[in-house]
Protein backbone atom coordinates (compact mmCIF):
# COMPACT_ATOMS: atom_id res chain seq x y z
CA UNK A 1 0.00 0.00 0.00
CA UNK A 2 1.70 3.35 -1.04
CA UNK A 3 2.41 5.61 1.83
CA UNK A 4 1.78 3.35 4.48
CA UNK A 5 4.05 3.88 7.28
CA UNK A 6 6.63 1.22 8.08
CA UNK A 7 7.41 0.04 11.49
CA UNK A 8 10.54 -1.02 12.98
CA UNK A 9 10.10 -4.42 14.69
CA UNK A 10 13.97 -5.65 15.02
CA UNK A 11 13.66 -5.38 18.63
CA UNK A 12 16.57 -4.76 21.11
CA UNK A 13 20.15 -5.73 20.19
CA UNK A 14 22.62 -7.91 22.78
CA UNK A 15 24.68 -5.10 23.24
CA UNK A 16 21.83 -2.74 24.19
CA UNK A 17 20.27 -5.30 26.16
CA UNK A 18 23.81 -6.00 27.72
CA UNK A 19 24.26 -2.27 28.54
CA UNK A 20 21.01 -1.86 30.14
CA UNK A 21 21.24 -4.79 32.77
CA UNK A 22 24.82 -3.47 33.44
CA UNK A 23 23.02 0.13 34.53
CA UNK A 24 20.39 -1.46 36.32
CA UNK A 25 22.77 -3.42 38.07
CA UNK A 26 24.88 -0.36 39.48
CA UNK A 27 21.87 1.05 40.99
CA UNK A 28 20.27 -1.54 42.62
CA UNK A 29 23.80 -1.87 43.98
CA UNK A 30 23.83 2.05 45.12
CA UNK A 31 20.13 1.17 46.37
CA UNK A 32 20.41 -2.11 48.49
CA UNK A 33 23.86 -0.33 49.72
CA UNK A 34 21.64 2.53 50.99
CA UNK A 35 18.98 0.44 52.71
CA UNK A 36 21.59 -1.80 55.01
CA UNK A 37 23.36 1.28 55.98
CA UNK A 38 20.16 2.46 57.47
CA UNK A 39 19.51 -0.76 59.00
CA UNK A 40 22.93 -1.03 60.07
CA UNK A 41 22.10 2.73 61.68
CA UNK A 42 18.94 2.12 62.75
CA UNK A 43 20.21 -1.27 64.44
CA UNK A 44 23.12 0.72 66.26
CA UNK A 45 21.11 3.63 67.68
CA UNK A 46 19.01 0.52 69.22
CA UNK A 47 21.59 -1.01 70.43
CA UNK A 48 23.30 2.03 72.53
CA UNK A 49 19.89 2.68 73.81
CA UNK A 50 19.05 -0.23 75.07
CA UNK A 51 22.85 -0.67 76.85
CA UNK A 52 21.73 2.78 78.11
CA UNK A 53 18.55 1.64 79.54
CA UNK A 54 19.95 -1.38 80.73
CA UNK A 55 23.24 0.41 82.48
CA UNK A 56 20.99 3.37 84.29
CA UNK A 57 18.44 0.85 85.51
CA UNK A 58 21.12 -0.92 86.93
CA UNK A 59 23.15 2.11 88.46
CA UNK A 60 20.24 3.66 90.44
CA UNK A 61 20.42 0.90 93.10
CA UNK A 62 23.79 1.54 93.46
CA UNK A 63 23.31 5.17 94.06
CA UNK A 64 20.67 5.10 96.36
CA UNK A 65 23.12 2.83 98.81
CA UNK A 66 26.29 4.58 97.71
CA UNK A 67 25.03 8.52 98.93
CA UNK A 68 24.37 7.22 102.52
CA UNK A 69 27.21 4.79 102.69
CA UNK A 70 29.68 5.22 105.74
CA UNK A 71 32.71 3.81 104.95
CA UNK A 72 33.89 2.68 101.61
CA UNK A 73 37.04 0.22 100.96
CA UNK A 74 39.94 0.72 98.92
CA UNK A 75 39.41 -1.00 95.49
CA UNK A 76 41.64 -3.89 94.39
CA UNK A 77 41.88 -6.54 92.12
CA UNK A 78 42.32 -10.51 93.21
CA UNK A 79 43.04 -13.10 90.40
CA UNK A 80 40.70 -11.69 87.15
CA UNK A 81 38.27 -9.83 89.73
CA UNK A 82 37.76 -6.49 90.85
CA UNK A 83 36.71 -5.73 94.18
CA UNK A 84 35.09 -2.62 95.66
CA UNK A 85 33.51 -3.09 99.87
CA UNK A 86 31.09 0.04 101.73
CA UNK A 87 29.54 -0.04 104.19
CA UNK A 88 25.64 1.08 104.77
CA UNK A 89 23.28 1.39 107.89
CA UNK A 90 21.81 -1.77 106.17
CA UNK A 91 25.20 -3.77 106.58
CA UNK A 92 28.07 -4.29 103.89
CA UNK A 93 28.16 -4.44 100.10
CA UNK A 94 30.53 -5.69 97.84
CA UNK A 95 31.16 -4.80 94.34
CA UNK A 96 32.58 -7.21 91.72
CA UNK A 97 33.35 -6.88 88.17
CA UNK A 98 34.39 -10.49 86.77
CA UNK A 99 34.62 -11.85 83.53
CA UNK A 100 32.64 -8.95 81.84
CA UNK A 101 29.92 -9.31 84.79
CA UNK A 102 28.88 -6.94 87.60
CA UNK A 103 27.24 -7.97 90.45
CA UNK A 104 26.44 -6.82 94.62
CA UNK A 105 26.13 -9.25 97.61
CA UNK A 106 25.47 -8.22 101.09
CA UNK A 107 26.03 -9.35 104.19
CA UNK A 108 25.23 -8.45 108.07
CA UNK A 109 28.58 -8.45 110.33
CA UNK A 110 30.37 -10.01 112.16
CA UNK A 111 29.25 -12.85 109.22
CA UNK A 112 32.26 -12.10 106.53
CA UNK A 113 31.03 -14.33 104.39
CA UNK A 114 28.88 -12.08 101.30
CA UNK A 115 24.81 -13.61 100.45
CA UNK A 116 23.66 -14.38 97.45
CA UNK A 117 25.08 -12.59 94.07
CA UNK A 118 22.70 -10.23 92.02
CA UNK A 119 24.02 -9.32 88.30
CA UNK A 120 23.75 -5.38 87.86
CA UNK A 121 24.84 -5.61 84.26
CA UNK A 122 26.91 -7.63 81.70
CA UNK A 123 29.11 -7.44 78.59
CA UNK A 124 31.39 -4.80 80.56
CA UNK A 125 35.21 -4.21 80.48
CA UNK A 126 37.65 -1.84 81.87
CA UNK A 127 37.84 1.32 79.70
CA UNK A 128 41.70 0.37 78.20
CA UNK A 129 44.27 0.54 81.10
CA UNK A 130 41.75 2.39 83.91
CA UNK A 131 40.61 0.26 86.85
CA UNK A 132 36.89 -0.49 86.81
CA UNK A 133 36.48 0.78 90.41
CA UNK A 134 38.18 4.18 91.75
CA UNK A 135 37.80 5.76 95.59
CA UNK A 136 38.58 9.22 95.93
CA UNK A 137 38.88 9.95 99.89
CA UNK A 138 37.49 13.04 102.12
CA UNK A 139 40.35 15.81 101.67
CA UNK A 140 41.70 14.70 98.73
CA UNK A 141 41.66 16.73 95.07
CA UNK A 142 41.53 14.50 92.42
CA UNK A 143 41.03 17.36 90.04
CA UNK A 144 44.39 18.65 90.93
CA UNK A 145 45.47 17.82 87.57
CA UNK A 146 42.70 18.84 85.74
CA UNK A 147 42.78 22.22 83.61
CA UNK A 148 40.28 25.00 85.23
CA UNK A 149 36.30 24.40 84.98
CA UNK A 150 36.86 21.04 84.33
CA UNK A 151 33.84 18.66 86.19
CA UNK A 152 32.39 22.24 87.71
CA UNK A 153 35.12 21.94 89.81
CA UNK A 154 38.74 24.19 90.47
CA UNK A 155 41.97 22.53 90.61
CA UNK A 156 42.14 23.26 94.30
CA UNK A 157 39.00 21.54 94.84
CA UNK A 158 38.89 19.56 98.40
CA UNK A 159 36.30 16.81 98.44
CA UNK A 160 34.33 16.62 101.77
CA UNK A 161 33.23 13.39 101.35
CA UNK A 162 34.45 10.19 99.79
CA UNK A 163 33.33 9.86 95.99
CA UNK A 164 33.17 6.10 93.80
CA UNK A 165 34.12 6.48 90.50
CA UNK A 166 32.96 3.46 88.20
CA UNK A 167 34.15 3.32 84.69
CA UNK A 168 33.76 0.72 81.78
CA UNK A 169 32.62 0.30 78.33
CA UNK A 170 29.30 -1.71 77.95
CA UNK A 171 28.69 -4.03 74.83
CA UNK A 172 25.82 -4.97 73.30
CA UNK A 173 26.30 -6.66 69.68
CA UNK A 174 29.04 -4.30 67.84
CA UNK A 175 28.09 -1.57 69.78
CA UNK A 176 30.63 -0.05 72.45
CA UNK A 177 28.82 2.46 75.20
CA UNK A 178 31.80 3.71 77.04
CA UNK A 179 30.57 4.50 80.79
CA UNK A 180 31.98 6.77 83.64
CA UNK A 181 29.99 6.81 86.84
CA UNK A 182 30.38 9.06 89.78
CA UNK A 183 28.77 8.35 93.29
CA UNK A 184 28.99 10.38 96.26
CA UNK A 185 29.26 8.85 100.08
CA UNK A 186 27.49 11.10 102.19
CA UNK A 187 27.99 10.30 105.29
CA UNK A 188 31.75 9.64 104.80
CA UNK A 189 34.20 12.53 106.04
CA UNK A 190 37.54 12.85 107.33
CA UNK A 191 36.05 12.34 110.74
CA UNK A 192 34.90 9.00 110.44
CA UNK A 193 36.64 7.50 108.19
CA UNK A 194 41.14 8.07 108.49
CA UNK A 195 42.59 6.87 111.74
CA UNK A 196 44.83 9.61 113.74
CA UNK A 197 48.10 8.73 111.44
CA UNK A 198 45.72 9.45 108.83
CA UNK A 199 44.90 6.25 107.01
CA UNK A 200 41.53 4.49 106.03
CA UNK A 201 39.99 3.24 109.44
CA UNK A 202 39.38 -0.61 108.93
CA UNK A 203 35.59 -1.87 108.76
CA UNK A 204 34.64 -5.09 108.95
CA UNK A 205 33.25 -5.00 105.67
CA UNK A 206 36.62 -5.13 104.47
CA UNK A 207 37.19 -8.40 105.57
CA UNK A 208 34.96 -10.24 103.27
CA UNK A 209 37.48 -9.70 100.15
CA UNK A 210 39.29 -12.86 99.40
CA UNK A 211 42.83 -13.23 99.39
CA UNK A 212 43.91 -14.92 96.42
Amino acid sequence: MTGARKTDDRGVSLIELVVGMGIMSVVLVIALGGLVEVYRNVNRVDSVSVARDQLTNSFRRLDKELRYASWVSVPGQVGAAWYLEYATTGGCRQLVLKDGVLTTASWTPPATTPGARTTIATDLAPTGNTPPFTVYLPNSTPYASASPGVSGVGRKYQLAHSQVRLRFTGHVGVTSLPLDVLFTAQNTMASNVFSDAGKLVDNDCGKARPAS
